[in-house]
C-alpha cells in the first residue's frame, strides 16, 4: 500500500495543479513504466530459471558444498553474455549461473567468470545452458501451459553428505 500511495496518489497530485489532463498524463505515463518494468523483470528472471532442460531439487543440500554448487549451474540458464550494451539491457542478469555460484560478485566479474565457468563445466560434462532470451521466453511458456516440465534431478544422484534433511516441525 505504501509504494502505492506515493506512486499513483502522491506523486501525480502536482500535476493536477497544471490540469486534469496533466494529471492524467502522469499517471497513465506511471502506470505503463510500471507495466513494462515488470514485464521486463519478469522475462529476464523467470526466464533463465525454468526450462525442460534444467532441473529441480527434492532435497535441500548444504551452502557452499559441491552439490551446492553443481545445482547453481543445472537449474540455471545464460542468455548472450560479453556484450557490455547487452549486459546492461539484461541488468547483467543474463549471467544468471555466475550469479548463482557467487552472487556477491560483482557484475563486471561475472564477464570475466563465465567463459571459465562455461570451459569448467564441458571439461567435466556438465550441462550448461546458454541460450537467447526469446528462446528461454518459449521454453517457459511451455512450462506454464503444461507441455513440458522441469526435470526431476534423480535423487540416486545426490551426494549423500551434501543432503540436508528436512526438520519435523
Amino acid at each position: 500500500a505504501p509504494f502505492f500511495v506515493f506512486r499513483f496518489v502522491l506523486l501525480p497530485l502536482p500535476f493536477l495543479c497544471i490540469s486534469r489532463a496533466a494529471y492524467t498524463n502522469v499517471l497513465i505515463s506511471l502506470a505503463l513504466a510500471e507495466l513494462l518494468t515488470n514485464a521486463h523483470s519478469f522475462l529476464i528472471i523467470v526466464t533463465n530459471h525454468a526450462g525442460y532442460d534444467l532441473y529441480r531439487f527434492e532435497k535441500h543440500c548444504k551452502p557452499r558444498s559441491a552439490t551446492f554448487y553443481l545445482r547453481q549451474v543445472i537449474s540455471s540458464a545464460n542468455f548472450a553474455c560479453g556484450d557490455d550494451i547487452t549486459d546492461f539491457l539484461h541488468g547483467f542478469l543474463n549471467y544468471q549461473v555466475e550469479h548463482h555460484l557467487w552472487p556477491d560478485l560483482s557484475m563486471r566479474s561475472y564477464q570475466k567468470a563465465q567463459p571459465l565457468i562455461q570451459a569448467l563445466c564441458a571439461e567435466h560434462g556438465v550441462p550448461y545452458i546458454k541460450e537467447p532470451v526469446l528462446k528461454r521466453a518459449l521454453d517457459l511458456v511451455d512450462i506454464m501451459v503444461g507441455k513440458k516440465s522441469m526435470r526431476k534431478y534423480p535423487s540416486a544422484y545426490e551426494h549423500a553428505p551434501d543432503i540436508v534433511e528436512a526438520e519435523a516441525h
